[in-house]
């Protein structure tokens, strides 16, 4: 049984028996400091907590975040307050903050997360789909070819083949000129997964910051 299935059913008060536990192991056992500890027992039950309040119906995950915010922050207060750890501060004060952001701006502009169109897809189809992309990515590395031709050479539908093919546009390692699809390889490989991951977390982690951009 995982962490978040024995907590399903956990009442709050053994609940704090096991926060005080955690801290007591990481103050004790590991020679944190004790506002160290608290503050790292709070990201492990503040993640927890996350992962619980995915399946609970008619709760808003944006404000569920504006919370975590709040409380990171005053666990970062607490920890300069208690044992003047200026780190341990900063560390709360600045990611609570982003998440405050976050859900803020959230809210502001009606997103939520997993909004990337696959976040409810099976792990079998998610599957399948990245296999037809590498195999349209391989026939198309002999040379353009249309939709059936990609079809008929990966033995798929022209309608899978078609959504990998949106999928290698959007990612930009893949473009159409009249029917013919070409392969642009230069958004291929090691480097361009680097560039490209980079690319999108520096867009993550800027997102919650255009809360002061007038909408």
């Amino acid at each position: 049984m995982s962490l978040t299935d024995s907590l399903l059913g956990t009442s709050p008060v053994r609940r704090a028996a096991y926060a005080v536990g955690l801290i007591a192991l990481f103050g004790i056992a590991f020679g944190f400091t004790w506002s160290q500890a608290i503050v790292v027992t709070v990201v492990m039950l503040v993640g927890e907590s996350a992962e619980l309040a995915r399946p609970l119906p008619g709760l808003d995950e944006r404000h569920f975040r504006l919370v975590l915010g709040l409380v990171a922050v005053a666990a970062g207060g607490v920890a300069y307050w208690a044992q003047g750890d200026a780190t341990v501060a900063a560390v709360g004060a600045g990611g609570g903050s982003w998440l405050i952001l976050d859900a803020l701006y959230g809210i502001r502009e009606g997103i939520w997360s997993g909004e990337d169109g696959m976040a409810d897809a099976d792990s079998s189809e998610l599957f399948l789909s990245m296999q037809v992309g590498h195999l349209v990515a391989e026939e198309l590395k002999d040379g353009p070819k249309t939709v059936p031709e990609l079809a008929d050479a990966c033995d798929m539908t022209e309608s899978r083949v078609r959504r990998a093919l949106d999928y290698h546009e959007q990612a930009d390692t893949a473009y159409r000129e009249g029917s013919q699809w070409y392969l642009d390889e230069s958004n291929i490989g090691a480097w361009a997964f680097v560039r490209d991951n980079t690319r999108r977390a520096l867009a993550r982690f800027f997102r919650p910051f255009r809360l002061f951009v007038p909408s």
